[in-house]
Parts: C-alpha cells; structure tokens; sequence
C-alpha cells in the first residue's frame, strides 16, 4: 500500500492535502481541550465552543470555497478519536450519500481535519484515488466485527480500482474529499490517541432527503441561509 505525501487536485484524484488551518501546537492544545467527549460525538460545533471555532477558520473555509463557492453551511460531521488498541475502524464507504440523505457532489465536499497527527500507524484514512468517477454505489451494512461503534453503512470496491493509499495528515492540517470519494480507516496500533474530524459541506441545493424532511444545517458564510 502506498504511502501519499504530496499535494493533489481534487479533478482528477478527488482530494486535496495540505490545507493549514494551525500550528502543531495549537492543533493539539486543541485536541487536549476536547478529548474525552466519547469515541464518536456528532455535530460537534453545537457543544464543544472549540469546534464551533475551528469549522469557521479561514484557511479551511476559504479552501472549501474554492470547490463549492461562497455560501457555506455544515450538513453534518463527527469528532472521532481513536484509542490505541481499541477495534475502531470504519470500513469503505462513501460519505455523500445514506440512508436518510444524498449530497450533490457539485455543490459539496468533506474536510477531514486533524488534531493530532493522523499516521499509517495510529488509523489514517486510506483512500482510493478517482473512486469518485464512479458515482454513488449500493450500500449495505457492515458484518459485525467486534467493535463498540455499530455496524456501519458500507460499500464494496469495485473490481479494478486502483490501490488503497494511505494518507498522513499532520496535526493542524486538513484534508479535502470529493462526497463520493471512496475511503476507510484501520484501527490504531500506535501508543497515542488519534483525534480528528469528518466535516460536510454544502452549499445550498446540496441535500436531497430521502424522508422529505428539510435539512437541518449550521450555517457557515454566505448571505445565502
């Protein structure tokens, strides 16, 4: 499995590395001040003042702008950690379309944000380069594993992708995926805990609801909500 290091387009690959929205040491100030939330805490902006700050910072909503343009709102997200030696891993899925909603991939895209530096050791994403071209596929959820995080929605790979990559994110930088990029995590082996974030933006007209009920979304710059 490769190991990526440098800075990609989102055309062709479907993701971006190497948005700086801290310096090291601010990023795990940051993560000191939120961990012990839980494994899993959803919409984390609307309990953690720390968060609620860091999805506005300009580096990352300037980036997000220049996919999805100026009217930005959070459809959803997660902060996650990752205990070493803990059997938390997220299989292959992709994150513009569920049970109850489907992204326009025009008009949306996911920032994984790292607050401790993300390794192949402690459970960086692994990606599938250009996965994205191939739409949305059928889902299903996963078999059980031994975990304590449920069996998540899931989807195959496709016979004839390229090799999983994975990507290192160091602590303070972001990472940008197209909605139907196709990606997944291991566990963490390393000593150290891994805390990061899985962010959707969108801009309006993105969400379509399976349930016909509006979405209900964080607004984040634009005149537009």
């Amino acid at each position: 499995m490769t190991v990526l290091t440098n800075t990609e387009g989102l055309g062709s690959v479907g993701y971006l590395t190497g948005i700086r929205w801290a310096d090291t040491g601010e990023a795990t100030r940051i993560a000191q001040q939120v961990a012990g939330h839980g494994d899993v805490v959803r919409q984390p902006w609307l309990i953690l003042p720390e968060i609620a700050a860091l999805v506005r910072r300009p580096a990352i909503v300037n980036a997000v702008a220049d996919v999805i343009g100026a009217d930005i709102a959070l459809e959803g997200g997660f902060l996650l950690t990752k205990w070493p030696g803990a059997d938390f891993r997220v299989p292959w899925h992709q994150d513009g379309a569920g049970d109850r909603m489907e992204l326009d991939p025009d008009r949306a895209v996911t920032v994984w944000v790292a607050l401790t530096e993300a390794t192949a050791g402690n459970g960086a994403l692994r990606l599938i380069p250009g996965s994205h071209r191939r739409g949305y596929l059928p889902t299903r959820r996963e078999d059980p594993h031994g975990g304590q995080h449920g069996r998540a929605l899931t989807t195959d790979v496709p016979p004839g992708s390229p090799d999983p990559i994975v990507v290192p994110v160091p602590a303070g930088q972001a990472l940008l995926m197209d909605v139907r990029l196709l990606h997944s995590s291991p566990p963490n082996t390393s000593g150290q805990p891994r805390i990061g974030l899985n962010l959707r933006y969108v801009a309006p007209g993105a969400v379509t609801r399976r349930d016909g009920q509006e979405p209900q979304l964080y607004p984040i710059a634009g005149p537009s909500w």
